[in-house]
């Protein structure tokens, strides 16, 4: 099973929510916070990453999740430069 750990890294960004497939998966993630590892069905995943307690998504995507793989989501960049993103490692199990 695919297991996935989640990091925050954008400096001015406030406390973080992470959604995932609509549900939330993570609740007030810290600046240089990262979560545990968590295990997720393989397959095709919507990942969100909202300021804490809102409903506006900053980030967005869908990450492919293979079984027997560990993944690392990382959101990072700035909110002011408007250069946030979210970057998908894999890793071997």
């Amino acid at each position: 099973m695919p297991m996935v750990q989640v990091g925050h890294f954008s400096p001015d960004a406030p406390l973080v929510d992470i959604m995932v497939d609509g549900d939330t998966a993570f609740e007030g993630i810290a600046f240089r916070e990262t979560t545990d590892l968590v295990e997720l069905d393989a397959g095709t995943h919507h990942v969100e990453v909202r300021p804490e307690g809102t409903g506006e998504n900053v980030l967005e995507e869908d990450v492919e999740l293979k079984e027997d793989m560990h993944y690392t989501v990382i959101a990072s960049g700035l909110v002011g430069e408007e250069d946030l993103s979210l970057e998908i490692i894999a890793h071997e199990d």
